[in-house]
């Protein structure tokens, strides 16, 4: 008996310093419903998967609601668990930053009582769902929650309370630095967003979300630390991370060897803080807009980055 807690002890010690205990658990991040029928991504073996939605979905009157209901039905039928991320009204919200376009549907902050309404009627259409990012990329430009961190926290609030049992992130944060290009990143603007955020919120914070592209596609983990801290979750979701193939603002040009390096990176940034448990790639798809490729399948043909994820899953 005595050899077999020396031998316990000893793996113990033996385990690299700050290594989960907890397996990550590899998810997908894309919002077309044709993955599930893509047999490159049945080969992956995944068994979670994102998409974001527009949180007016259910009374917008367009074609998005027919597409949700198409991705989770097909969740549901290969035991994917879905996680339903919300976020600004349909429609170009790059224009959210001047301010002649804050009238503009896609760049208006809902009210809480809009939200809770909305999100109920989801609720009570996908009750199936259980788990749910409140806001997508709350400190982002692009949505109106950007200068609101009360009203962030509120949509947390709101979530939580007529989602019992579900697991809610109540924070979805990009891992913007003041200036990202700088050798030296400093995230002071981001960090007093979520001060703000943590002081409205009032509530425990078991899952909070980030996206650290910026990290994980030049190599370091300066935001990643700081923000983790921040947050002060007892989990971290990488909601939504990845290697960039191309980026036309961030000045990537097109590079499959870059993308695969970023990938191993994000691994092992992953697994370097013990709170992260959760890590989706972004995206399934890629040559699909001129702007932004991260996808791991381009035209039907994988790149590096799908087989080196395929071997960190198997």
């Amino acid at each position: 008996m005595r050899r077999v807690v020396l031998l316990s002890l000893l793996l113990v010690l033996a385990a690299p310093a700050g290594a989960s205990a907890a397996k990550l658990k590899i998810g997908i991040a894309e919002n077309q419903p044709s993955m599930f029928t893509d047999p490159l991504f049945a080969d992956l073996g995944v068994r979670y998967a994102r998409v974001v939605v527009s949180y007016d979905v259910m009374t917008s009157g367009d074609d998005e609601l027919q597409r949700v209901t198409e991705y989770l039905g097909a969740a549901q039928a290969q035991g994917i668990e879905p996680l339903v991320t919300f976020e600004h009204a349909r429609g170009a919200a790059e224009q959210c930053n001047q301010r002649k376009n804050r009238r503009k549907r896609q760049c208006r902050l809902p009210s809480a009582r809009t939200y809770e309404r909305q999100f109920k009627r989801f609720r009570a259409r996908f009750p199936f769902v259980r788990s749910y990012v409140a806001w997508n990329e709350i400190n982002h430009f692009t949505q109106p929650t950007y200068r609101h961190p009360k009203a962030a926290a509120q949509f947390s609030r709101t979530a939580r309370r007529n989602c019992r049992g579900c697991r809610i992130v109540v924070a979805d944060i990009l891992d913007r630095a003041d200036n990202a290009r700088a050798k030296t990143p400093r995230f002071r603007s981001t960090l007093r967003y979520i001060k703000r955020f943590r002081k409205a919120l009032k509530l425990s914070r078991r899952y909070c979300g980030l996206h650290n592209y910026s990290d994980t596609n030049r190599f370091r983990d300066r935001g990643t630390k700081q923000i983790i801290k921040a947050l002060g979750c007892r989990e971290i979701w990488l909601t939504e991370t990845g290697g960039i193939y191309k980026f036309r603002a961030g000045r990537l040009g097109p590079s499959a060897k870059r993308q695969l390096r970023a990938t191993k990176y994000m691994f092992k940034l992953a697994r370097r803080y013990k709170r992260i448990r959760r890590l989706y790639v972004y995206t399934g798809f890629g040559a699909v807009t001129p702007r932004f490729d991260a996808g791991l399948v381009a035209k039907g043909r994988p790149r590096a980055a799908y087989r080196e994820l395929k071997r960190r899953i198997g």
